[in-house]
């Protein structure tokens, strides 16, 4: 009898300490889980949550799907969305040098015709490819009212700009409204919404309004700056698959487009 009752005292003696053990872990983790990332964090404020990854760091890139995505999350104040659910969300932090003023990142955002053959890696077919096969500047959202490259007074003039690209999967060429919503001296935030569908052969993939994305350049240091990407497909919209590693792409090919590094020189951001 005393033999079993030590076997038992044993059992209880491991069964308290792996209890412990237990219980400290979730003292551990409990912090973590608690606070986790409910949606994107955007640089939004000196609050310490700006994105930025170290200077070249690959940049921070993420997807959240519907069930990612928190239901109080809304997207923050200085994005200049309204609060709406989103099916999709795609976000992107770089660190990039540049000698240049913020008049001069807004014109080569504003230079459409140079976002025509911007290259992404394709996971698809796996290869580089290009992106954006057709892009102009438009005096209207007439298609056919193409004209030259918008000027930087034009930029800065606080009024609706419109543009036309076509990508390489969509079959039509679809037009955009941009909204230049902050021109400072070390900040600059631009937003692009879609005011035509995008269809594929004879199917409409997104409806007027169902794309977002709002594009942030801010100024760290003398020649160092911080880039933010947030895109967005409204609830309801079409489901267009899993295409995780596609969507981290397309965003990274539109980054190095606009820091200046060529489109396939650096490995794939997903494959």
């Amino acid at each position: 009898m005393a033999k079993s009752s030590e076997g038992h005292s044993g059992l209880r003696g491991e069964t308290v300490r792996r209890l412990g053990a237990l219980l400290a872990l979730l003292i551990l983790i409990w912090p973590a889980v608690a606070h986790s990332e409910s949606g994107p964090i955007a640089p939004c404020g000196s609050d310490g949550s700006a994105p930025y990854p170290a200077f070249a760091d690959s940049p921070n890139a993420r997807v959240w799907r519907t069930g990612d995505i928190a239901t109080g999350w809304a997207p923050a104040a200085c994005i200049g969305w309204a609060s709406r659910r989103f099916t999709v969300l795609t976000a992107l932090a770089g660190h990039f040098r540049f000698d240049g003023s913020v008049d001069d990142l807004l014109a080569r955002f504003g230079a459409q015709s140079a976002w025509r053959g911007i290259k992404y890696w394709s996971v698809t077919d796996g290869r580089w490819d290009a992106l954006i096969t057709d892009a102009t500047a438009l005096d209207s959202t007439n298609h056919q009212q193409r004209r030259t490259d918008f000027t930087l007074p034009e930029l800065k003039s606080g009024t609706d700009l419109y543009f036309l690209q076509k990508d390489n999967r969509s079959s039509d060429a679809v037009i955009y409204r941009m909204s230049v919503t902050a021109v400072e001296p070390n900040r600059l935030v631009i937003t692009i919404e879609n005011v035509s569908a995008v269809s594929l052969f004879i199917f409409t993939l997104f409806n007027p309004g169902d794309l977002e994305s709002t594009y942030v350049f801010e100024k760290l240091a003398p020649t160092n700056w911080g880039y933010y990407s947030l895109s967005g497909v409204r609830e309801g919209a079409m489901a267009i698959g899993n295409h995780e590693a596609s969507y981290l792409n397309r965003a990274a090919a539109i980054y190095r487009h606009l820091v200046g590094i060529p489109g396939d020189q650096e490995p794939p951001l997903a494959r």
